[in-house]
């Protein structure tokens, strides 16, 4: 499922796991094939401009919606691309940098591992004249947010709004009579995690939730760490209404779920995982918060402007992207409808006209500021008002 979710969620250099914790990265001509990126491809729409995109995945939830939407952008606006996909450290994210540089791309779009991914490609973009924009993604280290934002060729960066999320989560679950939680907190090693750790604790203070007990989710994704702890929670709480989990990929939700069946204790999960319908059904899932794919349509709407020669905006460009909240089974099936396995029916959301719209060339009054406020109509209420429902 999301294989690499956590991935999409950390700014921490990864080393030997999927979210470590160590710093620093060698350059990228010290990258070996062991650590290749697995899938390399060109999208040619017979364009005279081409953007390279540096991804994670294209299989999971996130990544093949992410997959999905910039190709039918790219197919609208007549762009090319270059998909450079599967590094999951940084030594093959940079490398993957470097080989779109050298294969001649006018601009870029990454999902950085760490700051230093992006300190380092805003050197090589800036050296070779390449427009690069950031998706999933804030600058969290000071020194490395000045030296890339003075950088001309740098186009801006879309993040989702976790801090806001988290605490909706709380909202949504303390409305619904859920009030002893035990939390699952991901790694403080991580920057951008203090948004959704600090939303989760506004949240229950602010709505009346009693934190019974807490854990830390596995840096390495281990779905079995998670089960062993809440399996110690429903010993030692029974009044535990709600496991609250700041991450739910891997694998986790799902074996979540499973071992919550037939105790009462709801899931209230960030990240949409398979089976969320069922789940929903047999009463084990309260809320769902996921949806953040949309993010790297705008981003690469952002890059591509700036290579078009229409840039949105004199400097750099700071969007964030809602989520969406999934509360029953009922929304969940809408939603699997357009966003999930079979995304034939993306074109019907994000349709033709509509990604005209993030062209400046099309759309005058497209700055900055518009596309936040684009940006901000995404809810499934939005969904279901672009299908005329």
């Amino acid at each position: 499922m999301k294989k690499a979710l956590l991935l999409v969620l950390a700014l921490s250099v990864m080393a030997v796991s999927m979210l470590g914790g160590c710093s620093g990265t060698a350059p990228a001509s010290s990258q070996t094939t062991e650590n290749a990126a697995e899938d390399v491809e060109n999208l040619d729409n017979g364009g005279d401009k081409t953007i390279g995109v540096v991804f994670y995945s294209k299989t999971d939830a996130l990544g093949s919606v992410v997959y999905a939407l910039v190709n039918e952008a790219a197919k609208a606006w007549g762009v090319n691309v270059k998909w450079e996909i599967g590094g999951l450290d940084n030594d093959t994210q940079l490398n993957s940098v470097q080989n779109l540089i050298s294969g001649g791309v006018d601009g870029i779009v990454i999902i950085p591992l760490a700051d230093t991914v992006t300190q380092k490609t805003s050197e090589m973009c800036e050296k070779a004249g390449v427009y690069f924009s950031l998706c999933f993604r804030d600058i969290i280290d000071d020194t490395i947010r000045q030296q890339v934002t003075a950088n001309p060729y740098f186009v801006g960066m879309t993040f989702e709004a976790d801090y806001d999320a988290a605490k909706e989560m709380v909202k949504i679950a303390a409305d619904a009579g859920h009030k002893n939680a035990g939390v699952g907190y991901n790694s403080p090693t991580v920057p951008f995690e203090k948004q959704v750790t600090a939303g989760f604790n506004d949240g229950m203070e602010a709505y009346g939730v009693n934190k019974m007990a807490e854990y830390t989710v596995s840096d390495t994704g281990d779905a079995n760490v998670t089960i062993s702890n809440i399996e110690n929670f429903l010993d030692a709480y029974p009044d535990m209404d709600m496991i609250l989990s700041g991450a739910g990929s891997q694998g986790m939700a799902e074996a979540t779920v499973q071992l919550l069946a037939n105790t009462g204790v709801k899931l209230v999960t960030r990240d949409f995982f398979t089976g969320m319908e069922d789940a929903f059904n047999n009463g084990t899932l309260a809320v769902a918060c996921g949806g953040m794919a949309p993010d790297a349509l705008y981003s690469f709407a952002m890059c591509y402007n700036a290579v078009a020669g229409t840039p949105l905006s004199d400097s750099y460009i700071c969007c964030q992207q809602k989520y969406i909240f999934l509360t029953s089974a009922e929304e969940c099936k809408t939603f699997e409808t357009y966003f999930g396995s079979d995304l034939s029916h993306v074109g019907d959301i994000y349709t033709e006209e509509y990604l005209n719209t993030l062209v400046k060339a099309n759309n005058e009054s497209l700055n900055a500021e518009t596309l936040q406020q684009i940006m901000d109509e995404y809810s499934m209420e939005w969904i279901l008002k672009q299908k005329g429902v």
